[in-house]
């Protein structure tokens, strides 16, 4: 049961993401009532499931474009 709502978690960071592209990891935690440091260490699980977003000079995340993910 706990796997769903860690699933359910990422898929909400990933589309938080995808709607505010280039805010840090402090906004979406706030936009989705969690702590910076549990988006901050959610990061890593996001690139197991293959929700690949990166992170631009200023701290900002970005999902990653998907003609990138075509070329790799």
């Amino acid at each position: 049961m706990a796997r769903k709502t860690d699933d359910e978690k990422l898929e909400n960071i990933y589309n938080a993401v995808q709607e505010h592209p280039g805010k840090k990891a402090g906004f979406i935690a706030r936009l989705l009532g969690m702590s910076r440091s549990e988006v901050t260490r959610s990061l890593p699980s996001l690139d197991d499931k293959g929700l690949l977003l990166y992170e631009d000079e200023y701290g900002g995340l970005h999902p990653l474009p998907q003609k990138q993910l075509q070329d790799s």
